[in-house]
């Protein structure tokens, strides 16, 4: 098989056009196009069903397109390997992490690393619990941080720490203190992150707890988004006491207690563990578990 054309392919399913695969991939469409055909042919069956300018992987296209992505998931492992050998003196670092970590756990920690190893090139990557997990599997990360566990069997977790979450309103409140006395939890509406959230994941760890299995609901993409709608006067939200800080310190929104248990999340780092570890991600790891660099 060539594992050049296997590689177009896969960037085509990635980006689910020709034309942005060809973009990311810095070649024409045609030539994306005649690859995939070519790779068709090559293997005598249809990997992509089209439809018009739509088109879906078939079920061997969808099969292939796995075991393409373990292949170059082996040869990053490979590269990265290799990269180890050079210490510290260059090379580059690759951390993932759920958005609340990355944007506000991780910075100062960055900033400390980059000072003690200012060669060492940077990237940071954010989305939702489930989207690092996949990055981690696919070989893409050095270093990963999630919240909440992860039940995926190719993965390692380890406790980092945990963040106290809250439970917020608008601000000026209602005219009684408790939330419940102005209006029934079933009948408020709950702002949420996006299923795969860990956010998302401990309101309705909260709702469940409150007996509330059915609430109306309001879906955002941050918690950002969550801290502002709530400020603007849409309902409840539940978000780590970090994102919160600066409008409850400015009076624009609440900490409403419902009655219940302080509520902590747990942050995790996680791990491939039998993926070799560069020297690089292991200094950064190191500074991960010194708790004095925590904010």
């Amino acid at each position: 098989m060539n594992l050049h054309l296997l590689r177009i392919f896969i960037a085509v399913v990635d980006a689910g056009s020709f034309s942005r695969a060809a973009e990311a991939l810095a070649i024409s469409q045609p030539a994306v196009s005649k690859a995939v055909r070519e790779l068709e042919t090559q293997l005598e069956t249809t990997l992509l069903d089209r439809k018009g300018r739509s088109f879906r992987p078939s079920e061997p296209g969808q099969s292939l397109y796995s075991y393409g992505r373990s292949i170059f998931a082996l040869e990053r492992e490979a590269h990265e390997m290799l990269a180890a050998f050079y210490g510290l003196e260059r090379g580059r670092l690759t951390i993932g992490a759920s958005t609340t970590i990355a944007t506000y756990w991780l910075p100062p920690l960055i900033a400390v690393f980059h000072r003690l190893h200012p060669h060492i090139d940077i990237r940071l990557i954010s989305g939702n619990t489930k989207q690092i997990v996949e990055l981690l599997v696919d070989c893409q990360l050095d270093v990963a941080l999630v919240e909440g566990a992860v039940f995926e069997p190719r993965i390692e977790q380890r406790l980092w720490f945990s963040e106290e979450m809250v439970v917020i309103s608008a601000n000026p409140a209602p005219a009684h203190d408790a939330v419940e006395m102005a209006k029934p939890l079933s009948d408020q509406v709950w702002v949420m992150r996006e299923p795969g959230s860990g956010t998302r994941e401990a309101t309705e760890a909260l709702l469940q707890e409150l007996g509330t299995s059915s609430p109306r609901m309001m879906e955002v993409g941050s918690n950002e988004a969550i801290v502002q709608t709530v400020s603007a006067g849409i309902g409840l939200g539940v978000v780590p006491r970090i994102c919160a800080r600066d409008q409850l310190r400015l009076g624009r929104i609440r900490q409403v207690d419902l009655g219940t248990a302080p509520i902590r999340r747990q942050l995790y780092r996680i791990r491939l563990p039998h993926r070799m570890v560069s020297q690089v991600a292991i200094a950064f790891e190191a500074l991960l578990a010194d708790k004095t660099l925590i904010p």
